[in-house]
This record gives C-alpha cells, structure tokens and sequence, in this order.
C-alpha cells in the first residue's frame, strides 16, 4: 500500500496563497483511489517531486511543526483504516472519500506506534530461520553493510543526523531511494566519503548492472516478506514497487578438447595452480555448484559416484543427486585421497579459487576471444574468454557438454540439482550447434 500527498493546481487555484492537498491511495493495481483533504497549503512550501513539505521554508515554526503533524496523523489514520476495512472486505469504491468524511483530526484513537527492535536486531532474527549456504549467507552479509552504508548517506545528503534504516518506515519512495544508492554507490561514495568512513569496505565499489540489482532486491524483498507474514509490519511495501529484471546472454563453456589441454596442460612450476586446476577439472567432470563442491566430503563417493543433496534446492526439492565419476574425476579423487581431513579435496575460498582458474586458463593457453552480453550496458562484447573464467564456467562447461549428447534437459537435471523443467536450459538450446546441424539436414533428407 502506498500513500502520497499532492498538490494540484487548477486555473481556478492558479495564483492562489493556499491551494487544498489532495491524497493518493494505491494497493498495487487493485485499488487507486484520490481525494482532496482538508489540509490547504502554500503551493510556495510544497515539494512535488517529494509530496511532502519543503526542508526548509519561511513559515512560523509552530505553524510549521502543526502541518508536520496533520499531515503525519492524516497518514497513520488511512494507513490503519485501509488495513482494518481491507481485511474486513469493506473497501469499495467510494472508500476514500467515506474514510475521509470520517477522519476526525481530534481524536485522540490514532493508532499507538510500534517500536522495533534495531535493523540489524531483526536481520540476525530473519538470517537465523533461513536456512543458508556459505555462499547465500555471503551475499546477505553484503546486503546489510550496503543498508548500512545506505543509513549513512541519507544522514549526509539530508542533514538527518540520526536516520536509521526503520521497517516500518519503509514504502515504495524508501526503497527507489535505496535502489537508486545501491545503483550509483560508486558514484555516492565519491561525493560521500564519509559513508566509507563510518562504514570501511574492503572490496571497491564498482557500477551495478541491472542483473546485479535484481539480485540484490530479491534479497531486500525476501527480508521484507519473513517481516510481513511474522507481522512485524503491517504493510508489503513491495506494493507497487518495480522489481529490475534479469537477462542473460548464452551460456559461454569449455569444449572438451579445452577441458583436456587444461587438464595436460604442464603447471610444475606453479604446483598450487596445478592443484587449483585439478579441483577445477573435477568440477567440469561433475557439474556441482561451488557451494556444493566446497562442502564434499571423501564419505560422499559412494560406489565410484559422488552423492549430495544441493543446498540451493534443499528446500523445494531435496533430492539426491548422483554423479558417477568418470576416469578423470577418479584420477582427481584418488590424487588427493591420502590428504588429512574428510574434505574431498584440497579447496580453498571461492574468490581465490576463481582468480586462480583465471591464471591456470592464461597458462594453458585458453585466451581466445567470446562474445558475452555486457550485464551492465546489456550490449554485447569481445573478450578474452580467461578474463571471465570461473567456478560457474565449470559448472556450464559439464551441464552444455552433457547436453549436446543427450538433449534431455530432465535427465541432465538429475546430474546437475536443477530443478526438472528449469527454464536455465532453454539458453543452451541457443548455442547448441550439433543439434541445429541435426535439424537442418532433416532438410535434406536426413543426409
């Protein structure tokens, strides 16, 4: 649900000292409604991009405090109403205007303020259910110093010294705020430095795709929808707000020849990098995710197969996924089976895995140029496949490979932990040429 004020100006209140403010109520595309108050204001003190009173306006302060207050009742009263008649089914068409006729700015029946436990009180409490991975937990790591970097750049630009991220102040204007700094953090920083001050960040702040936000939002969504449905807040205030979207070019992964010249390829004077490689290897050999592979253990191969259940389906489908291991992923296991621990193999962090895989590919020789659609202008671009090497490589370079022999996207599932009808293959059929060879000579007779 989302409540704004506006100012309209008429030819009939064009020029006038006091204009009436009319209020807007929308839930989503199911309910908009306007009507005009009884509030007149100066259109002089009126900030229309923002709904709201100016900062700073030459008003007498006691006049100016009783606006704030008429305004910030006005607000809680529909608020409440709405919700009360919407769970009651009494909201109709004429709703505003009854609930207005109503209102008595007099009564003293406002509904009293909750008070919630700190931003970072309700996060532990919300990442505490959530049953996350190394990796997923990361990530919402990351989200927090970004909302927390967030509380110190509205303090800076508004002059707000104590601003804190409050959820049940959050609406739909708080989180394109939030969207907008998160977006632009590179940019705000700069003219902030100060936010980095407060908040120190080891990793640089770089521009953030479209890709990128929508990732980070289904996490800010995710945090909101455990606060709704436990009702901490009585409000979604996802309500209306425009979720970014995804979009991904074709899957970019090593032929087999490639996986074999990395495999050969001669690293004994780089022995860490031919460890890396290994493991790297391995990982195209078997098509786990990175979380997954970090968590195998020597228990987990099991009559010459490697048995999990992924972490990232655990919930939606905790199925055990089976990989029988080929004559490689054997060498690998073998290798490394005298080393101390349960641990499969011998692996370290994600990020310094994946520089890694970067050098181990400049080493092997696997430097030649793909096309790969640019996250961040959403262009496509020439680049040096090494430079976009990575875990994730490895996982495609087993799903595309396994795909063009079998061309069945539920039996690959199985291998993989996808969930059956994953729309992740549908953007292999793009780039699959040994099936679109097959079709085409269906034109020729099957030649």
């Amino acid at each position: 649900m989302t409540i704004r004020f506006e100012l309209r100006t008429t030819k009939r209140t064009k020029g006038a000292e006091m204009v009436p403010l009319h209020i807007s109520v929308s839930d989503g595309r199911s309910f908009r409604q306007r009507q005009v108050t009884g509030i007149m204001i100066n259109p002089e003190y009126w900030d229309v991009k923002a709904g709201d009173l100016k900062k700073r306006i030459l008003i007498n302060e006691e006049v100016k405090q009783k606006l704030i207050k008429d305004l910030s009742d006005l607000k809680s009263y529909i608020h409440k109403k709405y919700s009360d008649d919407k769970e009651a089914g009494k909201v109709k068409d004429n709703w505003l205007e009854k609930a207005l006729k109503d209102y008595d700015p007099e009564a003293k029946e406002v509904a009293p303020k909750k008070k919630l436990p700190s931003f970072d009180e309700l996060y532990d409490q919300f990442l505490s259910v959530r049953d996350l991975g190394e990796g997923r937990r990361r990530h919402y790591e990351v989200l927090r110093r970004m909302i927390h970097r967030y509380e110190s750049y509205v303090r800076c630009s508004t002059g707000r010294k104590r601003y804190a991220f409050d959820l049940l102040k959050v609406d739909k204007d708080v989180l394109d705020s939030l969207y907008d700094y998160i977006e632009n953090e590179n940019e705000y920083v700069e003219k902030f430095p100060k936010i980095l001050e407060d908040n120190p960040e080891a990793r640089e702040i770089k521009p953030r795709s479209e890709n990128y936000m929508s990732g980070v939002f289904k996490e800010v969504r995710a945090f909101f929808n455990w606060a709704y449905k436990t009702k901490l807040i009585d409000t979604f205030p996802f309500e209306g707000f425009e979720m970014p979207s995804e979009r991904y070019g074709s899957p970019i992964y090593l032929t087999l020849d490639d996986v074999q010249r990395i495999y050969n390829a001669d690293l004994s004077s780089f022995p860490h990098l031919a460890v890396q490689r290994d493991i790297f290897v391995f990982q195209c050999n078997v098509g786990c995710r990175i979380g997954d592979l970090l968590r195998l253990k020597k228990c987990d191969v099991i009559n010459g197969a490697i048995e999990y259940i992924p972490t990232k389906t655990i919930k939606e489908n905790a199925r055990t996924v089976v990989v029988p291991l080929n004559t490689i992923a054997k060498e690998i296991v073998n290798r490394y089976a005298e080393i101390p621990g349960e641990q499969l193999l011998p692996f370290e962090s994600s990020e310094r895995y994946n520089d890694n895989i970067k050098l181990i590919f400049e080493k092997a020789g696997i430097t030649y140029l793909v096309t790969e659609l640019d996250a961040l202008t959403r262009t496509e671009k020439k680049v040096p496949i090494n430079e976009i090497a990575s875990s994730h490589m490895a996982r495609r370079t087993f799903i595309g490979n396994i795909y063009k022999l079998v061309k069945d996207p539920n039996l690959v599932s199985a291998l993989t932990g996808h969930v059956e009808g994953s729309r992740a293959f549908t953007r292999y059929r793009t780039i699959d040429i040994d099936m679109k060879k097959d079709l085409v000579k269906i034109l020729e007779g099957g030649k």
